[in-house]
């Protein structure tokens, strides 16, 4: 009943193809349903027609129903490391493209894909360092911080991508790393008040706190969610709490011993600017959107549009709050229209939509909201400070939703699509 050997090793083949092409996607924050949809479209294009897949967390397995009564041809991959690369990612959705497209051939498709994952990061590690220290700093100008605290964020977050980095390359869980480094971030800080120079240190620490936050995880939890895939929603989810926990324990430590040597920081809200900082804030909106997605090594080509994803969320959100919106709603319809954003540069740049998600709502991420319920809760408030958290938590979960929600509204009717894939094959 079973096939021929030499059909079985090529069934093999192809899937072994599409699963290294969904290890990348998933290791760099795809959703379970792109990975999903990815897979089975490469292994449809190399004559594969029975392909069911099954989407984990951590594997993504691959089935070749040959027919009722003949056993599948089953391949398995482990997807152990969450390193984002979205170079990597856009490559492979152009692939996938150009493989379904006809534009490319199976053997050259294989080649391609060879050629992807063996190539380097676009970027030497201090670029990337230096991307990350340009987005402290631009989240700290947003928060309404002066050049001096904007110097101190800057510097202070080289400090801690280097000192996380280098735990990371030790194979140190990324929970203890954010812990390191949101103890960095708030010994900063606590050093910067103690000098009495007049400034605001708990910005320091706001803006520390947005290079560790798992914003795009949050993201993919949501979207998982909501098409279906609760185990690996689940399991992202528990990735989010276990990370977000690891940067409160951090900042929650320094507090702690701060208070015993007579130091505490004044509790106070974000500072409500006029109309006339807009231009600057959205100038810092920017530059956060382009250093978050340079440190994620976005293609140098969509920098820019990364960039205009930031302002365009950020400007709605600003406008939005200035006519009385809640917080939470504000953000949740800025999202909307990074989503939406987001999807429609993807198909202009021919690049994955995560690169323009993951950048446009790093200006909306409530850094602040978490590092003041942390405050309140160190100083005994413990109801405010967990009405603070869960008003984070309820913003973060606006955040994704409205991302999704935009990125389906821009989307082509699925019977318009199909007839723009014919006429383009």
């Amino acid at each position: 009943m079973h096939l021929p050997e030499p059909d079985e090793r090529e069934a093999y083949r192809v899937l072994d193809f599409a699963l290294r092409a969904g290890e990348v996607l998933l290791s760099g924050g795809a959703a379970a349903s792109e990975v999903m949809a990815a897979t089975i479209a490469l292994a449809g294009a190399c004559g594969l027609r029975g392909v069911v897949c099954e989407v984990t967390f951590t594997s993504i397995t691959l089935s070749y129903v040959r027919a009722p009564d003949v056993a599948p041809v089953t391949s398995v991959r482990l997807v152990q490391q969450r390193t984002p690369d979205y170079t990597r990612v856009t490559e492979i959705h152009n692939l996938v493209d150009d493989l379904v497209g006809g534009q490319v051939s199976v053997p050259a498709a294989m080649s391609r894909l060879d050629e992807v994952v063996q190539r380097r990061h676009p970027y030497h590690r201090w670029v990337v360092t230096g991307f990350r220290a340009l987005l402290g700093a631009s989240v700290a100008v947003l928060l309404g911080a002066g050049p001096l605290v904007t110097l101190i964020a800057f510097l202070t977050s080289v400090l801690v991508d280097r000192v996380t980095g280098a735990l990371l390359a030790r194979a140190l869980p990324d929970f203890y790393a954010n812990v390191v480094g949101a103890a960095i971030a708030t010994s900063v800080a606590m050093g910067v008040m103690a000098t009495d120079l007049g400034v605001r240190p708990s910005l320091i620490v706001a803006s520390g706190i947005i290079l560790l936050l798992p914003g795009v995880t949050l993201v993919g939890s949501v979207q998982d969610a909501i098409n279906g895939y609760l185990l690996t929603a689940s399991a992202r989810a528990f990735e989010v709490f276990v990370l977000t926990a690891g940067i409160v324990s951090g900042v929650a430590a320094i507090l702690s011993v701060a208070d015993q040597l007579g130091m505490s920081l004044v509790v106070s809200q974000s500072p409500v600017s006029g109309l006339g900082e807009v231009p600057v804030q959205l100038g810092a909106a920017t530059l956060s959107a382009v250093g978050a997605a340079g440190a994620n090594y976005a293609p140098r080509r969509t920098l820019p549009a990364a960039g205009l994803s930031g302002a365009l969320g950020w400007g709605a959100f600003r406008g939005l709050s200035e006519i009385g919106l809640d917080p939470a709603l504000a953000t949740g319809i800025a999202a909307v229209l990074v989503g939406t954003g987001a999807y429609l540069l993807a198909r202009r740049q021919h690049a994955s939509p995560l690169v323009y998600v993951a950048a446009g709502i790093i200006p909306l991420l409530p850094g602040l909201t978490i590092y003041r319920g942390m405050l309140f809760l160190a100083d005994g408030n413990t109801g405010t400070g967990l009405l603070l958290l869960s008003q984070a938590t309820t913003i973060g979960l606006a955040l994704a939703a409205g991302v999704i929600l935009g990125e389906f509204l821009a989307r082509p009717a699925p019977g318009k699509a199909r007839r723009s894939r014919s006429r383009r094959g």
